[in-house]
């Protein structure tokens, strides 16, 4: 009998080792969140070893052609010195074998150059970013269950009536100190749409990109302080996985603060050296107009815009009538 009690408490044992060892090694799926973060210090600034000579990088580790300009930071909580990059503290990503961390754009007043979101590589640094605790992400890009379904990135669709299209009313605008000069610029939601179209460098070539987010700028219910966090930045054609029943569908309104239509975002993973998750733009409808997607089905061929269904959700159930694209010729006649 003691023979056999010690044989059940060595099997328990095992048990409860690979347990610990699977939920260390992949956390248990918690589902989609769009919180507030924890910390309210999530950047900081650091010096740049080459100033004029940092590399601007997407997530698939392609370089883009946009200028990374040091010394003209936005924000105030830091406002960056010359030579110095405000960068995100929230994780290093590896990137095509390098480490890298995400370069916070936007602009604050007195704007000097609007800047771009980017990757950068950490040896550009003359000193690794000092990076929040886990916990400080408050839920946010957390993994969830059910990522599936294939789907490619496709900033390239959106369309001008983005650009008339905001997340938050002139009331909501006027709690911002510098919300009467900025005129709400900051405030639209093509910041989210396809910023490659305004991001490039003079004479270079135009490359569509959005960004994976940690959490969204607005909830269901109202603005969501501190949100609209870029996680990753995904070039044209990126392959996510969206996550099943994970959707968020949110209000955009005028610059008088009148509703003008709706955004839809999806959940999901996109994979380097790891998977990470977070929200991307899944499309959008202006006014009455059809609704515009910005995300890709492999082997559905997108619907002429007068064929889609207005208001329709994202999935493959946005077009009226998607068609399988026909095979290549496989030889000549």
């Amino acid at each position: 009998m003691p023979r056999k009690l010690a044989l059940i408490a060595a099997a328990a044992l095992a048990l409860a080792v690979t347990d610990a060892a699977l939920s260390g090694g992949a956390r248990e799926p918690r589902g989609a969140a769009n919180n507030p973060f924890k910390s309210s210090l999530i950047s900081e600034c650091v010096r740049a070893k080459r100033p004029q000579r940092v590399r601007a990088l997407v997530f698939d580790g392609a370089q883009l052609p946009a200028s990374v300009a040091a010394g003209h930071e936005p924000g105030t909580r830091p406002r960056c010195r010359p030579g110095e990059l405000r960068l995100l503290r929230f994780e290093a990503l590896r990137i095509d074998g390098e480490r890298t961390y995400v370069r916070r754009g936007g602009c604050a007043l007195p704007c000097v150059v609007r800047q771009a979101t980017v990757h950068v590589a950490a040896s550009t640094f003359v000193r690794p970013v000092s990076l929040l605790p886990r916990s400080a992400r408050n839920g946010n890009g957390e993994p969830a269950a059910d990522c599936f379904e294939e789907v490619r990135n496709a900033p390239q669709l959106v369309e001008p009536g983005l650009q008339r299209m905001y997340y938050k009313t002139p009331d909501e605008l006027r709690r911002r100190r510098n919300a009467g000069r900025s005129g709400g610029a900051g405030a639209r939601w093509s910041n989210y749409g396809n910023p490659g179209a305004t991001y490039r460098s003079a004479g270079a070539r135009r490359t569509s990109y959005n960004y994976l987010l940690w959490n969204l700028p607005r909830t269901s219910s109202g603005l969501l302080p501190g949100g609209g966090i870029i996680r990753a930045i995904l070039r044209e054609g990126q392959p996510i996985a969206l996550c099943r029943g994970e959707r968020l569908r949110l209000a955009s309104f005028d610059r008088r603060g009148a509703p003008n239509g709706t955004l839809s975002f999806a959940y999901g993973k996109v994979r380097a050296a790891r998977a990470i998750y977070g929200w991307v733009l899944a499309g959008y409808q202006h006014g009455e107009r059809p609704f515009t997607s910005t995300l890709e089905w492999p082997g559905v061929e997108p619907t002429p815009r007068w064929q889609r269904t207005p208001g329709a959700p994202p999935g493959n159930a946005e077009t009226a009538t998607p068609r399988r694209r026909r095979a290549a010729p496989s030889g000549g006649a």
